[in-house]
């Protein structure tokens, strides 16, 4: 760890600086400052085995062990939940960090004198909006698949926007994972739509074939930080049944792109930012591109924090960088420190510089139509697969120090109910594990396999 990431992140640990509480259902996602910061409180709903881990490295954790509670929101307005956050404070100011704001959790915040370190939520939503996002990157006059605001309904007026030779993306307002964004390139597929979808407001976006790549960024006083593109894997229906849906990232094949698609990410990254700012936003966001050999494409923006944080902090910590998770926190904790040391972030010369990180990451999702019970209890840690089996090697909840042929398994506990779409176990890889951006090598591929049957 270098003297600069020493000297920013120590100041979040000085005695006037309140206590900081992540709350999210799944405790996975609360990880990332957990060992840097040294009042920090992780509140989670649902049990999982990394609990006992943090516990045994001294982290202050409350779990509440209701898979019901399935939003931080519930959590926060729990009797428990609050008196413990109280307890933790004493005569300080409680800051409370979660991943999306909602008008529940920023009035039990400030009914509770607790300090949300987040935006408001009305300018969450202001963004998040796919249908009114639209109309942003126009005025920006940033690239993105031609498309058009509609209802959705069972008329000739609707059929016209489509010519159903060619292909569509369908969006809803908002949603997760892929399962507001379809992809319609048939009757059968846009008939489906006018069923389910009927008198919905939809952006209409016309296919853009490419590869996905994501940005993570960061508004602050220094400017907006942007993050090395992240190869966004999709398509992968035996791991998240939307066919537009996300399975993970391979983060090492971000960097395999040339520097002129580079330039554009990041010169359109900042754009994005720098409106954002004037707005009011602060903190954290994510960006998705459509990138092909002749054009880059902006088609979503999430305006909070993403579902990689804890992976991607980690990984900056790991590589000596100073995390955008830290400069959210300062930005809403007021904290003041020397904005040169993030030039590498800020600066395109110094920022195309940087070698992607060499690591995947593999979501796997229930892809059923009904809720799944865990059926088998499979503990989180590194493991190595021989001879079609897995080999439990060592205990711990994140990655680190993978050795050649070793991964990393964070699994859902003995008895959860997973819903449809939602996560029940994912895989953290030492290196790069998409063979042509379009499918996993054999070896992931046999791997995930091996999960899937030791889990469901």
């Amino acid at each position: 760890m270098n003297n600069n990431y020493k000297n920013i992140i120590n100041l979040i640990n000085t005695d006037d600086i309140s206590p900081i509480f992540f709350i999210a259902p799944n405790p996975n996602r609360a990880i990332g400052l957990e060992k840097e910061i040294k009042d920090y409180h992780i509140i989670c709903s649902q049990k999982n085995d990394i609990i006992d881990y943090l516990k045994k490295e001294k982290i202050s954790v409350l779990c509440l062990g209701d898979e019901n509670m399935n939003s931080s929101g519930k959590i926060l307005q729990n009797k428990k939940v609050l008196n413990y956050i109280k307890r933790k404070a004493g005569d300080k100011t409680a800051n409370v960090i979660t991943f999306k704001p909602s008008p529940k959790l920023q009035k039990i915040c400030a009914e509770n004198g607790f300090r949300y370190l987040g935006n408001d939520w009305r300018l969450n939503r202001e963004f998040e909006d796919k249908v009114e996002f639209a109309d942003i990157m126009n005025k920006l006059e940033i690239p993105s698949a031609q498309s058009k605001i509609a209802i959705v309904e069972d008329s000739d007026k609707f059929r016209k926007i489509f010519n159903l030779e060619e292909k569509y993306v369908v969006q809803l307002p908002r949603g997760f994972s892929g399962n507001s964004t379809f992809l319609v390139d048939s009757r059968n597929s846009f008939k489906k739509i006018i069923e389910k979808y009927k008198g919905r407001k939809v952006k209409i976006a016309r296919y853009l074939k490419g590869e996905t790549h994501t940005i993570n960024g960061c508004v602050g006083k220094f400017g907006i930080a942007v993050s090395q593109p992240i190869f966004q894997i999709t398509g992968l229906t035996a791991y998240n049944k939307n066919s537009l849906g996300t399975s993970g990232n391979d983060y090492a094949r971000g960097g395999e792109l040339g520097s002129e698609q580079k330039k554009k990410i990041f010169d359109y990254t900042k754009k994005i930012g720098k409106y954002m700012r004037k707005s009011g936003y602060k903190g954290w966001f994510g960006l998705d591109f459509i990138i092909s050999k002749n054009s880059v494409d902006l088609i979503e923006i999430n305006p909070r924090l993403t579902a990689s944080v804890g992976v991607f902090t980690k990984l900056q910590i790991q590589n000596n960088q100073i995390p955008f998770l830290f400069l959210h926190m300062a930005e809403f904790l007021n904290i003041n420190y020397k904005t040169e040391l993030l030039f590498d972030y800020i600066s395109f010369a110094k920022w195309n510089k940087q070698k992607s990180f060499s690591f995947s990451q593999l979501i796997l999702r229930n892809t059923k139509k009904d809720p799944v019970k865990i059926a088998k209890s499979m503990a989180s840690g590194i493991y190595e697969s021989k001879d079609g089996k897995l080999i439990f090697r060592k205990k711990t909840y994140y990655a680190q120090d993978l050795k050649e042929n070793e991964f990393l398994i964070q699994a859902a506990e003995k008895g959860s109910l997973i819903s449809p779409d939602m996560e029940y176990a994912n895989i953290q890889i030492g290196c790069g594990i998409m063979e042509d951006g379009q499918r996993l090598k054999l070896s992931s591929s046999e791997m995930a396999g091996l999960v899937s049957e030791n889990i469901i």
